[in-house]
């Protein structure tokens, strides 16, 4: 199996760091503007450490792992998500007001199922960053 690591691209966000580790570093964020049909469906469980939901017969979810302070939030696989994968968002302060914001996705995937996943996990990763930059006022890193 080979290290696939997938980074988003760095955009800048008009927003102080500490907002943004706020947000991503509580997983109940993730699920509060969800519909409540999509929750149900899903059996989707969050806590401020971990979020788990059943998806097409498979469990999905990811814990924190890891948190620096306005710096780094890690998340990893959390139950028997069928991929083991580690997902870093990443800031740093360029001043008071705005931050620059990247996401690092690693997993290990075999050939074929990098042939089969890779794209598609770039999406995810872009489409993370699509919506931040879309709801927060981002303007794209020098």
């Amino acid at each position: 199996m080979a290290n696939t690591i997938i980074e988003g691209r760095t955009v800048r966000i008009a927003r102080p760091s500490e907002v943004l580790y706020s947000v991503f570093s509580d997983l109940t964020n993730f699920t509060r503007n969800l519909p409540p049909e999509i929750t149900s469906k899903a059996d989707l469980q969050a806590t401020p450490n971990n979020i788990i939901a059943k998806v097409q017969g498979f469990e999905l979810g990811m814990e924190v792992t890891e948190r620096r302070p306005f710096n780094k939030i890690r998340y990893s696989q959390y139950g028997s998500t069928p991929i083991n994968f580690d997902l870093t968002v990443n800031l740093q302060e360029i001043s008071t007001s705005t931050t620059q914001f990247q996401l690092t996705l690693e997993t290990e995937l075999s050939g074929m199922y990098k042939m089969m996943l890779g794209g598609k996990l770039q999406e995810v990763v872009d489409k993370i960053t699509d919506q931040l930059e879309n709801t927060m006022g981002v303007f794209p890193a020098q």
